[in-house]
């Protein structure tokens, strides 16, 4: 068989924690529930314990650093581009590289997952509510500052670890426009996500004139104009949809 397809292999095993990201991601602002009956003594909903949601938020947290998302270079090494006769297709990571397989794009699709399923709109409304009853709980605001702070102000290294970091920094930055400009949101996420967005361009911009590596004075300097388009006009602004995982369990192919 082609080196090329030992991809076909690598896929399912490199998103093989996807649905236990799914079942931590749903502790976060999550409540425990029962059809209870009238009458039946059963007790309908319970927040889950801020405690167990804090634990879930720094699992997730830790599944988006390079150290848990980067590829040995032994296994980049042996995928070659694929041959005539075996094409692309939707249980391959997508590649922006050509026809060369792309290292960044496994770490983009695994973050896109947990940020995805982390700062989405109606979780984060839930988190809000949850706070207002009870202050001890994560609101959103703290999500928010965790997920900054696991992505664009941790210490970004050099090389292979320093793009990784950059590419998550950017799937956080496009899901916290797509909470501030969903429109189906509970007004205060968008105020949230509006403030959020907001302190990052005004930090970043700080950061750009201290950055050393010219990569990352870029990285920054390009957020905060992004930042700055989208509070001009959020219904027209486009930033860069992150690649999707393919779809779940790999559905098989007599070809492979």
């Amino acid at each position: 068989m082609p080196m090329a397809t030992l991809e076909e292999v690598l896929v399912p095993l490199y998103l093989g924690h996807r649905y236990q990201i799914e079942a931590a991601s749903k502790v976060v602002g999550g409540l425990s529930y029962t059809y209870a009956m009238r009458g039946d003594g059963q007790t309908a909903t319970t927040p889950v314990p801020a405690r167990e949601q804090r634990r879930a938020l720094s699992v997730l947290l830790a599944s988006l650093t390079p150290n848990a998302l980067a590829l040995p270079e032994k296994i980049l090494r042996i995928l070659p581009p694929r041959p005539m006769g075996y094409p692309q297709h939707r249980e391959l990571f997508p590649s922006r590289t050509g026809l060369t397989f792309d290292a960044l794009a496994p770490p983009e699709v695994a973050s896109n997952h947990v940020l995805g399923l982390l700062l989405n709109s109606e979780r984060a409304a839930r988190l809000v509510e949850h706070q207002a009853f009870d202050k001890s709980m994560p609101g959103l605001s703290e999500v928010i500052d965790a997920v900054l702070s696991s992505t664009w102000k941790s210490n970004h290294g050099t090389g292979y670890d320093g793009e990784i970091q950059r590419v998550v920094d950017n799937v956080a930055l496009y899901h916290l426009f797509g909470l501030a400009a969903d429109e189906n949101a509970l007004g205060q996420v968008r105020a949230i996500a509006s403030l959020k967005l907001l302190q990052l361009r005004d930090w970043a911009s700080a950061e750009a004139k201290k950055a050393k590596d010219e990569r990352q004075r870029a990285h920054l300097m390009f957020a905060a104009g992004q930042i700055a388009r989208f509070e001009e006009d959020p219904k027209e602004f486009a930033f860069p949809k992150p690649s999707e995982p393919p779809p779940g369990q790999p559905i098989g192919d007599d070809e492979f």
